[in-house]
């Protein structure tokens, strides 16, 4: 039979087991608390928690390939375009771009298409490598020239080192390409990069990586 006692001991000991949590949740360190102990009961304490790469990790559900338009040319720009529209959310817009656009495709026609469907959208044309950091940092990701400005892909990552594309004529795999290397011929592509102003998909949680 529990005394008194003991049941005033259990209860202060609940109590400040209670204060701890939440003194640890306010300061905002119990996730890290709780995820280094983890690591420690499970042997794994040197181990890092890495970010998702790509950092616009289209699934391959949603990503559009190229098609020839009723004029005979690639749609690679469109393309691009689709599939961010699909990463951001806006499945049905992406259904009405596929059904009525195609072709080739340059800034200021594609403008007049983006403008009488009310999309919101953002570009350059300038080659601003500013504009490719937001659009990854953002994962909202974007279309981009490349090959001299014959083809547009879709940019899903830049970081320091790396970028990596998704190619419409390939949509299988992303393509990794040293950050330089890809800069370059973006800019020597006429630097021309879009994206529509959505919500993408959130990020998956970190996973561990030895």
């Amino acid at each position: 039979m529990q005394t008194n006692k003991t049941k005033v001991k259990r209860f202060v000991y609940t109590m400040l087991a209670s204060t701890a949590i939440c003194l640890l949740y306010n300061f905002g360190i119990l996730g890290t608390y709780l995820t280094s102990l983890s690591l420690l009961l499970n042997g794994t304490q040197t181990d890092a928690l890495t970010d998702e790469r790509p950092t616009v990790n289209v699934p391959l559900g949603l990503r559009q390939r190229n098609w020839l338009g009723s004029e005979g040319e690639g749609s690679c720009v469109h393309a691009s375009l689709i599939s961010v529209m699909r990463w951001q959310g806006k499945y049905e817009l992406a259904d009405l771009w596929r059904r009525s656009y195609g072709d080739g495709e340059y800034m200021s026609r594609l403008a007049k298409k983006l403008d009488a469907n009310n999309v919101i959208y953002a570009y350059v044309t300038n080659g601003d490598v500013n504009f490719l950091e937001w659009a990854c940092s953002t994962r909202r990701g974007c279309g981009v020239t490349v090959q001299g400005g014959a083809h547009m892909v879709t940019l899903v990552h830049l970081d320091n080192e790396w970028a990596a594309i998704l190619d419409n004529n390939d949509v299988d795999k992303f393509k990794w390409i040293p950050r330089a290397t890809f800069i370059a011929e973006w800019k020597a592509s006429y630097g021309w990069a879009v994206t529509v102003l959505y919500s993408p998909a959130a990020p998956l949680p970190k996973r561990l990586e030895k």
